[in-house]
């Protein structure tokens, strides 16, 4: 009994030990800096997530100030998704990177025509594309 108590306690001490590595006040100084705006999210990103992001913080100090900021901020937007947005958003990137090259940049030179539209326009232009995706079959 005393033995199966010991084997237990050491597997929960165990697990615990792997699993603080996975808090946030086990990453560098270095991770904690580029991944600030996931600093609120941290523990409810799995592995694989983890992962990804710990990536980016490899790449990160040879960044401009500029580009780091930008990195940051995407990480802020998707950090802001609900977990079903962000599951939309990863089919969507997927669903694009099956596109030809040629398609891809036409998609990006509408994008950023839209962007350039004044509010007013842009309101108009989401109620249409909501409009004509409520038409097809």
């Amino acid at each position: 009994m005393a033995a199966k108590r010991l084997a237990l306690l050491s597997l929960a001490l165990v697990a615990g030990v792997a699993a603080a590595g996975d808090e946030w006040s086990s990453l560098a100084p270095t991770e904690k800096r580029a991944l600030a705006p996931l600093s609120g999210q941290w523990r409810q990103l799995d592995d694989g997530e983890r992962q990804k992001w710990r990536g980016v913080v490899d790449r990160f100090d040879t960044l401009t100030p500029d580009e780091q900021a930008r990195v940051q901020g995407r990480m802020r937007n998707w950090s802001n998704l609900s977990p079903s947005d962000r599951a939309r958003a990863l089919e969507q990137y997927r669903a694009l990177r099956t596109i030809p090259p040629e398609r891809r940049e036409s998609l990006r030179d509408k994008w950023q025509e839209y962007q350039q539209l004044p509010p007013e326009d842009r309101a108009r232009a989401r109620k249409q594309a909501k409009r004509n995706k409520k038409d097809r079959p």
